[in-house]
C-alpha cells in the first residue's frame, strides 16, 4: 500500500471507511465470493450511545465493524491476533448477509462462550460466536501455521478446547468447515 493510499484509509475517532485492498484480499481467502465487500463500513468508533461499547471489544451488529481502541488502517497489515478479531467479526458480516439475525443474536453474546468442540458438527450446527470463532481460529492456523495458531491459543483468543496433534486438529477444522463458506 502506498502512502497516498493509506492515506485514504486512515481516519480519526468517529470516521468511518472501506476495507482496503488488502483486507478484502485476506477476508476473500476465507469467505471467497459470498460477502459483498464493498458495501462493509470499518467504523471507529463506539456502536452503543455515550461509548459504552467496551474500548477492547468490536461489534458488528448490522454487517459494519464497529472498533475502539483495536481500529488498525489496514487489519491485512498488523498483527496476528488483531487479523483474527477482524477475521471474526467479517464472520458476522458473512452470517448477516446470510440472514442471520445478529442484533438479536448479539444482545446475549457477552453471556455466551466463544470455547467450542470440534466433535464432528458442522459449522451451520454452532451457536453465532462459536462459529465466528471457529471460522477466525481456523483463518489463523492457515494463514500463520500451527505455531502461530498455538501461540493465539496461549492467549486464549483461539478457543479451541481439548488437546490434540496438528494433523488431526487441520482435520477436524476440515470436517467441521466442509461446505463452507455456503
Amino acid at each position: 500500500m502506498t502512502d497516498e493510499t493509506q492515506d485514504e484509509y486512515r481516519i480519526k475517532e468517529g470516521g468511518v471507511r472501506l476495507l482496503t485492498t488488502g483486507e478484502i484480499q485476506m477476508a476473500h481467502s476465507v469467505f471467497l465470493s459470498t460477502i459483498d465487500y464493498s458495501k462493509v463500513w470499518i467504523h471507529r468508533e463506539s456502536y452503543l450511545p455515550f461509548n459504552l461499547q467496551d474500548k477492547n471489544t468490536a461489534m458488528t451488529p448490522n454487517g459494519e465493524i464497529y472498533f475502539r481502541d483495536q481500529y488498525c488502517d489496514d487489519f491485512s497489515q498488523t498483527t496476528d491476533d488483531l487479523q483474527h478479531m477482524f477475521i471474526h467479526e467479517m464472520g458476522h458480516v458473512w452470517q448477516r448477509m446470510k440472514g442471520m439475525n445478529i442484533i438479536m443474536r448479539g444482545l446475549v453474546s457477552w453471556m455466551v462462550s466463544y470455547r467450542y468442540t470440534l466433535d464432528g458438527r458442522l459449522l451451520s450446527e454452532y451457536p453465532m460466536e462459536q462459529q465466528a470463532q471457529i471460522i477466525a481460529d481456523n483463518f489463523t492456523l492457515e494463514a500463520h501455521g500451527y505455531d502461530g495458531w498455538l501461540r493465539l491459543r496461549g492467549w486464549e483468543i483461539v478457543t479451541l478446547d481439548g488437546d490434540a496433534s496438528e494433523s488431526i486438529i487441520r482435520e477436524m477444522y476440515r470436517n467441521s468447515l466442509r461446505g463452507f463458506p455456503w
